[in-house]
């Protein structure tokens, strides 16, 4: 009970740190109350007009110079959306796999026991050189991977998907390497001491039990892919996401709305999906950890 006062005295400090820290930042970036108000009403107007629309989504297209033998909206909605889940599979086909061979070499718990100074000298080289990659590929935005690769190999949907796959693959496999590691080891303990080599006792004993939860978080993050996959038609794939930036430059609200609802149902429905998934890999595994 001595200790409790500098405790939560510590803690305040820490709050008003943080407090002040924002304060000095949102000064720096103009996010004051005077930058916050827009200088006429025309802002205003166009977002309550954008707000507004979400009530009223189009059920036909705003823009009067749209050919009568073109898909009615809602079917070019539908198709969009399956072009932004086509989009989403593919990257996330190239990504698993990657993802599970970086976590493989970026995890510890296929070492052989006992080794010597050469071979942990060799297995630490490929252990760090494995997490640094993983670091790379995940510490730039799937957007700027799609700015660099198409800037360089123009619109293409392997590039689109290529530019998913990046980000996700070395997000993937740091969790990946991470839920392996921490996996118990008391089955790969007893193939190893029946004499399995270190290979087999991981394949054996240690991936069956991570496995649930491998799928689990590759599905949580299929979920984002999707997501991602939209944001790929702002820079020029055509997904649902460049449907939504057309009709948003000529302030056709209406029609963003519906396919933001669109968008929206893909979503709720693999989450759906996913959350099946979940229960059942929890019923038969007596629960995943992510």
């Amino acid at each position: 009970m001595m200790g409790t006062p500098g405790k939560y005295g510590r803690r305040r400090w820490v709050v008003l740190g943080i407090g002040i820290l924002f304060l000095l930042c949102a000064k720096d970036l103009g996010l004051t109350p005077s930058g916050l108000i827009p200088p006429d009403a025309t802002r205003w107007d166009r977002a309550g007009s954008f707000f507004s629309a979400a009530f009223n989504p189009a059920f036909d297209y705003e823009d009067p110079n749209v050919p009568d033998d073109a898909d009615p909206i809602w079917i070019k909605g539908i198709k969009g959306v399956f072009l932004t889940l086509k989009f989403a599979l593919g990257a996330m086909s190239l990504a698993v796999p990657a993802a599970l061979v970086m976590g493989f070499f970026g995890s510890s718990s296929w070492w052989p026991e006992p080794r010597g100074r050469l071979l942990n000298g060799v297995l630490r080289t490929i252990y760090v050189s494995c997490r640094f990659l993983m670091s790379l590929l995940r510490s730039i935005h799937e957007l700027i991977w799609a700015l660099l690769i198409l800037s360089a190999f123009g619109v293409s949907p392997l590039a689109g998907m290529v530019a998913l796959a990046l980000p996700f693959s070395g997000t993937l496999g740091k969790v990946f390497s991470e839920l392996i590691d921490e996996e118990t080891r008391e089955a790969a303990t007893a193939l190893k001491a029946i004499g399995h080599r270190p290979v087999q006792t991981f394949l054996v004993g240690t991936l069956p039990g991570a496995l649930p939860n491998l799928i689990t978080y590759s599905f949580y993050r299929f979920e984002c892919a999707l997501r991602s996959s939209a944001v790929l038609g702002f820079v020029g794939i055509e997904t649902i996401g460049l449907y939504i930036e057309l009709s948003h430059e000529e302030f056709y609200y209406r029609e963003v709305w519906t396919y933001f609802y669109l968008l929206l149902a893909l979503i709720v429905v693999v989450d759906l999906w996913g959350a099946g998934i979940r229960k059942r890999l929890n019923a038969d595994s007596g629960g995943c950890r992510v």
